[in-house]
């Protein structure tokens, strides 16, 4: 393989140097967002332009990471390494590289169609050769497509399942003929994500078809996710497809929490919390039990529900006494919660005794010992 590389700045807005306007005082920087790599494919017979962003503080850290492929990447990448930005300051998945392919009109059509085979073996002997062998990368690795690239995203799945680790796949259009020889009695160790608009007439008739084929013929390995987003159109699925497939497929780094009871009763209750926290710890290294900030809003939820017997419920679950002892130490405020949702239910006793808690901590507190005598006078 001969690959030459030349590393050119991608300039999202702005210009190259400062630039003077108005006055001396005011002064514009460019806003560089990653790098343009220029690569000589044989396999294409031309000079392919990725983009490629890098985590904050890749230089300075030894750290690995997962790697998103982004077809039609002059479209995509941009709006993918936004979400990344989010995703971090909020903590919901690990920093990723991304990896933007871009594609002009009417070639892509050529390189997702007829030409797949050759494109195939460009991203796969090539481009993620280069990316791991340049890079920092752990072996984990995505690819997302959108319309004819979603086609050739699925195609990739069906030829190379084992190859990322998951497929996010928006408007897959053509794929109708091509379901036929999905091979579902063999084994498929990855992830699907396909999303379509309502009204997409002739790329709904293909999405539905594969939903209903993979809920008729389950495969062995395969996790799937069929997603309608009826606020979009043709153009636009790509967008909340990246959004929804990339949160759901990191889903297990986020702590867990939940706001809603029933949907969490629904989904398994403390099961399905305590999986929740071993999965994140296989794959992420955190620690295997429940945060303290998860069993409160798994508290905070049956609050939230004015379910008293599930509050009861689920707090001699989580070892009430210890779990109320490490919240006085760590989050009080709770325990002022549970206290008043004690009092709230006429079990004024409970309520007293957590506010004794609290006063040992504060013992000066005016605030606490009114609330506590007020219990009292109603337990009595």
């Amino acid at each position: 393989m001969h690959i030459i590389l030349k590393k050119i700045g991608l300039l999202a807005f702005g210009a190259v140097l400062f630039t003077n306007i108005s006055n001396a005082q005011n002064k514009a920087a460019a806003n560089v967002v990653g790098f343009n790599h220029l690569l000589v494919s044989e396999v294409l017979g031309e000079e392919r332009e990725v983009q490629i962003y890098l985590p904050e503080g890749y230089k300075e850290s030894e750290k690995e990471y997962p790697v998103v492929y982004v077809l039609d990447g002059q479209r995509f990448f941009l709006h993918v390494v936004s979400l990344s930005q989010s995703f971090q300051q909020f903590q919901l998945a690990p920093e990723f590289i991304i990896v933007g392919i871009k594609n002009s009109y009417p070639d892509r059509f050529q390189h997702f169609g007829e030409g797949k085979e050759n494109f195939e073996g460009f991203l796969k002997d090539e481009l993620m050769a280069y990316v791991n062998q340049n890079f920092r990368t752990n072996g984990e690795n995505l690819l997302f497509g959108w319309e004819y690239g979603g086609s050739f995203a699925f195609h990739m799945m069906k030829d190379q399942p084992t190859l990322f680790n998951a497929y996010l796949v928006a408007s897959p259009f053509p794929i109708f003929d091509a379901i036929d020889d999905l091979d579902t009695s063999a084994r498929m160790d990855t992830q699907l994500y396909f999303a379509v608009s309502p009204d997409e007439y002739d790329v709904r008739h293909s999405t539905e078809k594969l939903k209903d084929k993979l809920k008729s013929n389950s495969i062995e390995g395969l996790e799937w996710k069929y997603f309608e987003f009826e606020l979009e159109e043709h153009r636009s699925t790509g967008y909340p497809t990246l959004y929804h497939g990339l949160r759901d497929y990191f889903k297990y780094y986020q702590e867990f929490e939940t706001n809603n009871l029933q949907k969490f009763i629904n989904a398994g209750g403390m099961e399905y919390a305590l999986n929740h926290a071993q999965e994140r710890a296989k794959r992420y290294g955190f620690e295997p039990d429940l945060s303290l900030w998860s069993r409160f809003t798994i508290i905070r939820s049956a609050m939230r529900a004015d379910d008293f017997d599930q509050f009861e419920t689920l707090l001699n679950a989580l070892d009430k006494n210890a779990f109320i002892q490490e919240l006085i130490e760590n989050r009080d405020y709770a325990v002022s919660q549970f206290a008043a949702f004690y009092e709230k239910n006429n079990r004024f006793q409970e309520a007293v005794e957590l506010y004794d808690l609290l006063l040992k901590k504060y013992p000066d507190s005016e605030r606490l010992l009114i609330k506590k005598r007020s219990a009292q006078s109603k337990h009595y």
